[in-house]
């Protein structure tokens, strides 16, 4: 954090400092730009005013006609005014009479001597144009500095001053400039500066080269950027005087000689632009090679007419260039000191991030409910040194907190079980007793050192407490199971016994043999030993009848095809009923049996005086109780169970027919539907991570070896070994259980015997009962929740035997 946070102030303060430093950069460069602008116009200013006032003083000292002198003090004369002048080119003298004298600085540009012919050591050159005709000569005369003739030479001249322009065009008041022109002697283009010697027919004349002008140009911006600006002097019509570079064409052979064709465009905006004070410098153009560049532009001289202007172009790309190097460097001469600050900040957090990284690694220990592990982390950080406390103490707390809490989770679930065992009497302590039994034998797997389960162990507490859980809750869908299902002890059991109905019904039929024995003897005068014989004989065949249907409702025996017969020709026998049995009906019975006579002829009028035929035993369409809503099934929880069409079905021969115990098959999956709603329960719970397989193991005790178990038909390989667990723990349990209303407890010995069977027919693990026995476990259980009635001596040798056979 602390890096980040130094990184991206850093940053942004480089950031910030680059663009200032290129802001300020830029306008410190055009700024200079300015001042070099001004300097170089006031340069070029300088050298025409030198020019002026050297032409000026020169025609202010000759008073009389030099003709005559000789040619030494002539360039005594002149060369004296151009000695503190370098940069003047010549001064000359020419009058009426075609004489022409000229004193030219051979040190005024860098290529005058060679087109002067001169020597290397030659400093003046002195050149007398004289005489009429073909005698008409002119003598050039090579000085030293010290004003030594070294040599001189002599030639044909058809010069005549008066007919050059600046002859013409000089006045004794004033100072005529030229227009730039080419020197007929140099054949460079120069300009000139004449007046006329007063009372005189002399004219004085000075000479500045256009090179020159472009020198004193280069040599004035050769300190700026490198000389990559470009500086250009230039007149009212728009002609190039002077540049510190040579302009070229396209073609870069040919030099530009207008400004219009150096810009791609009219140059008066520059000029209106100089003459213009209150103008915004620079300004930005376009020329016509597509480059941008600022201008700066300035005019020189008094005269607005004979103005000249100098411009001052610096390409924007290369103003821009050089600002973001200068910004650059600034930039990162600053990242540099922050890397270099970098290990020094690292340094001074290291007390900081170490002890929050001790506090990381600590808080993955409370993340891992590791309370124990979590130690104090000591700091000279006073608010890291509270936090670490506070860590220390927030662990103790939800260790306490996650203690207490399971402590009441398991007694809610213990209140569960216990509350699914209190509702029927007849299933006693089930939930309470098989988890008892599943912690015995899992205990006892984890500590045996040999044998096939000498590896098995639950990873840690938290496998042992979700194998704990699922045990209470095995059976906690049958909180959801209606009693008289749960405790129907006969088959004709609903809220109540029906077999008293029967009775009763007995009971009319043997009133109605007293009855026709009376008829019989009174009324139809019959022989009353026969009559009394038939009484008899009708009331012993109704006691033996209902002693067998009493029998059939009990389901301890199977039930064979001819005694299932028997009850259907017991019930074929009839009786009259004189009272409606549409009366006294509750709201529900009601509604159901309107629906009922929809699709069956229930509603035949029935009176005292007509009474209603009605067999012994039936089954009525009012016994069958639909599903008031469809059964569906998350596939998602694998179930796989058969559902019977109806919900109940109460017919009284469809019960007394049972082949085995006292349950229907609507009855049958009722009760199996525990196990469905113990997983929808259970699977709505949010269990954590460490809990997430107690849906699982509560839901797989009737799970079978061979598959054909519910509610998903796992089979062995499906089986884990705390699934099989629960298994031998909840028949053992039922078994061995002396409060179901269905059956008799059995003694261990029986209880064992059975389960073995089981085994053998692929319900139970063979391998985990064996072990149940060899362990011992079924003792220890049984000494603590059976009696001793039930406790008998068992030999389980030869279930052992068994498996030594079986090895063999």
């Amino acid at each position: 954090m602390f890096l980040m946070a130094i990184v991206m102030t850093a940053g942004i303060a480089i950031s910030l400092q680059y663009n200032a430093s290129k802001n300020m950069v830029v306008a410190h460069i055009l700024s200079s730009m300015n001042l070099l602008s001004a300097h170089m116009r006031d340069s070029v200013h300088s050298l025409e005013n030198d020019a002026k006032q050297t032409v000026t003083l020169l025609t202010e000292l000759i008073d009389t006609d030099l003709s005559d002198t000789r040619i030494e003090d002539k360039t005594s004369l002149l060369s004296a005014f151009l000695r503190e002048r370098p940069e003047l080119y010549s001064l000359y003298i020419g009058d009426k009479q075609e004489n022409f004298f000229q004193i030219v600085n051979l040190d005024s540009a860098k290529d005058i001597r060679q087109r002067m012919g001169a020597q290397t050591d030659d400093r003046w050159a002195a050149v007398d144009i004289s005489g009429i005709g073909e005698q008409r000569l002119r003598r050039t005369y090579y000085y030293s500095d010290t004003l030594r003739l070294n040599h001189q030479k002599t030639e044909n001249s058809h010069f005549f001053p008066t007919k050059r322009p600046w002859f013409v065009a000089s006045e004794q008041n004033h100072i005529d400039k030229t227009q730039p022109y080419l020197f007929q002697h140099l054949q460079i283009s120069g300009q000139t500066y004449a007046k006329r010697i007063r009372n005189t027919e002399q004219v004085v004349g000075l000479d500045i080269l256009l090179s020159s002008l472009s020198d004193q140009l280069t040599l004035s911006s050769s300190t700026f950027l490198n000389g990559q600006e470009q500086a250009v002097l230039f007149n009212q019509n728009g002609n190039i005087l002077a540049s510190n570079k040579t302009l070229y064409d396209s073609d870069k052979t040919t030099p530009i000689q207008s400004l219009q064709d150096y810009l791609g465009t009219s140059p008066n905006h520059l000029i209106d632009l100089a003459n213009d004070p209150k103008a915004q410098q620079p300004i930005l153009i376009e020329k016509r090679d597509r480059q941008q560049y600022y201008v700066f532009v300035t005019a020189i001289g008094n005269d607005i007419l004979n103005r000249q202007y100098l411009a001052m172009l610096l390409p924007k790309d290369l103003l821009f260039q050089h600002a973001t190097e200068e910004a650059l460097h600034s930039a990162l001469f600053s990242a540099l000191v922050m890397v270099v600050l970098l290990p020094i900040i690292w340094l001074f957090s290291a007390p900081i991030v170490r002890p929050i990284r001790q506090l990381q690694r600590e808080t993955e220990k409370i993340k891992q409910r590791q309370f124990d592990d979590v130690t104090f982390t000591d700091s000279h950080i006073k608010e890291i040194w509270q936090l670490s406390n506070a860590f220390v103490a927030m662990s103790q707390d939800i260790k306490q907190h996650e203690a207490s809490q399971k402590e009441f989770m398991e007694a809610l679930i213990r209140l569960i079980a216990t509350a699914i065992d209190n509702k029927s009497a007849h299933t006693g302590g089930h939930c309470y007793r098989v988890p008892e039994l599943g912690l015995m034998l899992s205990e006892a797997l984890e500590q045996t050192q040999e044998g096939p389960y000498k590896d098995f162990a639950f990873a840690n507490d938290n496998e042992r407490l979700e194998f704990r859980i699922a045990a209470w809750l095995h059976d906690c869908g049958k909180i959801t199971m209606p009693e008289h299902i749960m405790d129907k002890g006969s088959k004709l059991e609903c809220l109540y016994n029906r077999i008293h109905e029967i009775r009763t019904r007995f009971e009319v039929l043997w009133r109605d043999a007293e009855i026709a024995y009376l008829h019989a003897v009174h009324m139809e005068k019959q022989n009353p030993a026969a009559a009394l014989k038939v009484w008899q004989e009708r009331q012993n065949a109704l006691q033996e009848q209902f002693a067998f249907i009493a029998k059939a409702n009990l389901g301890s025996e199977f039930m064979s095809e001819a005694d299932q017969q028997k009850v259907r020709e017991i019930g074929t026998q009839t009786w009259t009923r004189h009272f409606s049995d549409r009366l006294g009906l509750s709201p529900a019975e009601e509604t159901m049996r309107t629906t009922q006579a929809q699709t069956v002829d229930l509603n035949h009028e029935e009176t005292a005086q007509q009474g209603i035929t009605e067999s012994l035993l039936s089954d009525k369409p009012e016994h069958i109780i639909p599903r008031f809503k469809e059964m569906t099934f998350d596939p998602l929880l694998g179930i796989k169970m058969a559902i019977p069409e109806h919900q109940y079905n109460q017919g009284e021969i469809y019960n007394l027919t049972i082949q085995k115990g006292t349950l229907t098959k609507e009855d049958r999956f009722k009760i199996n539907e525990h196990i469905i709603s113990t997983i929808t329960m259970l699977e709505n719970l949010p269990f954590p991570p460490e809990l997430s397989r107690v849906p699982h193991y509560a839901s797989t005790h009737h799970e079978r070896m061979d598959g054909q178990g519910y509610p998903r038909k796992l089979n062995a390989e499906q089986l884990s070994i705390p699934d099989r667990v629960l298994m031998i723990a909840d028949v053992f349990e039922a078994l061995t259980a002396s409060d179901r209303p269905y059956k008799t407890a059995n003694p261990i010995s029986v209880a064992i015997d059975i389960m073995y069977k089981m085994c053998l027919e692929g319900h139970l693990d063979l391998q985990m009962f064996r072990f149940f026995l060899t362990s011992k476990t079924y003792l220890k259980y049984t000494q603590k929740f059976l009696p001793d009635s039930q406790i008998d001596d068992i030999d389980i040798e030869p279930y052992l035997e068994n498996k030594q056979r079986e090895d063999k």
